[in-house]
């Protein structure tokens, strides 16, 4: 008889336990790091979500660029949604608020705190290029003239990406036409015979800049405020109170000559 010898099976290897202990600790580790990629991923297209005041609208930039056209890249009033940043980048424009902006290229050297205390600082012997402003008048004289122009975005999109400070822009417009109107008025006319069309002239330069550069914004209210030099304060002071006197003069004979 011929016999058959079975192999005995090999014995089981022994479990090491750290490396049991480091497995499970792997899994563990894998697991909690998939907890918190889904927490990040949502809380990244939650940080999204933004929301539009009722003076405001938006526009969503993609990469520079603007989402949608033909007036649906604007965002009206409400709750909206955009990829975070980088990918996308909101800009908010004050549609309706008032924005205001003064021009004090022609005015002298002063301070808020000197503005609100209603003083100012000394004349000096004479002005000061390197900080005093003024304008020049029709007739070659000098006059210190400021304007407060208030007004609002017509053109979102025309005042956001059609210049890359649009403020700037407003602003040197509205230092244009305040130089320009004052080249075209005496410094009488300015000072006292004819304010109102000198600030009405002020106010339609700005207008036909703003059309011709496409500023997208609408004049609210254009003020002008204008002083003689300091320096020759008292004179002029003395040409107005002689014109009264000749006014009052003028009356006085019109008034005897009706009497006789």
């Amino acid at each position: 008889h011929s016999h058959e010898h079975h192999s005995a099976p090999p014995p089981p290897t022994p479990v090491d336990s750290g490396s049991q202990a480091l497995a499970e600790a792997l899994r563990s580790s894998f697991a909690i790091v998939r907890v918190v990629m889904v927490a990040l991923v949502a809380l990244f297209l939650c940080s999204g979500f933004f929301s539009v005041g009722l003076q405001e609208k938006a526009i969503i930039l993609r990469f520079g660029q603007p989402v949608g056209e033909g007036g649906r890249e604007l965002l009206g009033p409400g709750l909206h949604w955009s990829y975070p940043y980088p990918i996308d980048e909101v800009v908010k424009v004050p549609i309706t608020e008032i924005q205001t902006i003064q021009s004090t290229v022609g005015w002298y050297a002063t301070t808020p705190e000197q503005e609100l205390a209603g003083t100012e600082p000394p004349p000096g012997g004479s002005l000061n290029p390197a900080v005093d402003g003024y304008v020049l008048t029709a007739d070659g004289n000098i006059a210190h003239s400021r304007a407060t122009l208030r007004y609002r975005i017509d053109d979102p999109i025309r005042f956001v990406f059609g210049f890359v400070t649009a403020s700037n822009a407003v602003q040197n417009a509205l230092n244009n036409a305040l130089l320009h109107a004052a080249a075209r008025f005496s410094v009488d006319q300015i000072l006292t015979s004819d304010r109102t069309r000198f600030q009405e002239t002020v106010t339609r330069r700005f207008t036909q800049l703003a059309q011709a550069q496409g500023l997208g914004v609408v004049v609210d209210q254009c003020s002008v405020d204008s002083k003689a030099p300091r320096q020759l304060k008292q004179a002029f002071d003395n040409v107005i109170t002689k014109g009264q006197d000749r006014s009052k003069l003028l009356n006085q004979a019109r008034s005897l000559e009706n009497q006789t």
